[in-house]
C-alpha cells in the first residue's frame, strides 16, 4: 500500500482545492460589495440583497434536481463544463448593464454552485486511493475556509479599488485558469 499521494493524484485535488476557493469567494463576494451595487444601479442596498437570497435559494433548491438530470456525465465532463459555465456566468455579472442582467448572471452562477458542490466531495475522493480519501475531503474544506478568511475580504478590497465589476471579471479570469489547468490534470473518472 502507497504511503504517500503521487504527484498524478496530488494536482487534480489541489484544482478541485483552489476551484473550491473560487466559487465560494463567488458565493461570499456580493456580501462585501452590496453597496457599490446599489450605487451602481440606484437602487436601495436591500434590493441588491435580494440578489444573495435568491442566489442561496437557487443553490439549495436545484441541487438535488440538476444533480439527478446530469449524473449520467463522467466526472472530469461535468467538472469541466461546471467551471466554464462558472467562468462565464461570471463575466456576464462583470458587464451587466442592468440589475436584471446581473440577477440572470448571478441565477447561472448559483445553478452552477449547485452542480459543483453536488460533485466536487465525489470526484476528490474517487481520484485518490482509499486511504488518503479523508484527507482529500480536507482539501475541498481547505478552499472553503480559505473563501471566507481571504476570498471575501480580497473580493472587497477589489471592488473598492477598481470596481465591483473587476471583482467579478477576476473570479472568471482565475475560473477560466482552473478549467485550463484540470483540462490537463484531472482524470476521466466515472460519475455516480
Amino acid at each position: 500500500m502507497q504511503s504517500k499521494m503521487t504527484l498524478k493524484e496530488w494536482l487534480p485535488l489541489l484544482g478541485i482545492t483552489v476551484s473550491a476557493f473560487i466559487f465560494n469567494t463567488s458565493e461570499f463576494m456580493p456580501i462585501g460589495l452590496l453597496t457599490d451595487i446599489a450605487d451602481s444601479f440606484h437602487i436601495t442596498e436591500a434590493h441588491a440583497g435580494v440578489l444573495i437570497t435568491v442566489y442561496s435559494w437557487i443553490v439549495m433548491l436545484l441541487s438535488l434536481p440538476l444533480m439527478l438530470l446530469l449524473n449520467k456525465i463522467d466526472f472530469k465532463r461535468l467538472l469541466l463544463g461546471t467551471i466554464a459555465l462558472f467562468g462565464i456566468f461570471q463575466m456576464l455579472s462583470a458587464f451587466s448593464a442592468s440589475y436584471g442582467m446581473l440577477m440572470i448572471s448571478r441565477i447561472g452562477v448559483a445553478c452552477t454552485h449547485s452542480v459543483f458542490w453536488s460533485i466536487a466531495s465525489p470526484a476528490a475522493v474517487k481520484i485518490v486511493p482509499e486511504k488518503f480519501r479523508s484527507f482529500a475531503m480536507s482539501m475541498v474544506v481547505t478552499g472553503t475556509s480559505i473563501a471566507m478568511i481571504f476570498g471575501l475580504p480580497l473580493g472587497r478590497i477589489v471592488g473598492l479599488y477598481v470596481g465591483w465589476r473587476m471583482t467579478f471579471f477576476c473570479v472568471a479570469v482565475v475560473a477560466f485558469l482552473a478549467l485550463i489547468y484540470m483540462a490537463f490534470v484531472f482524470p476521466k473518472v466515472e460519475g455516480g
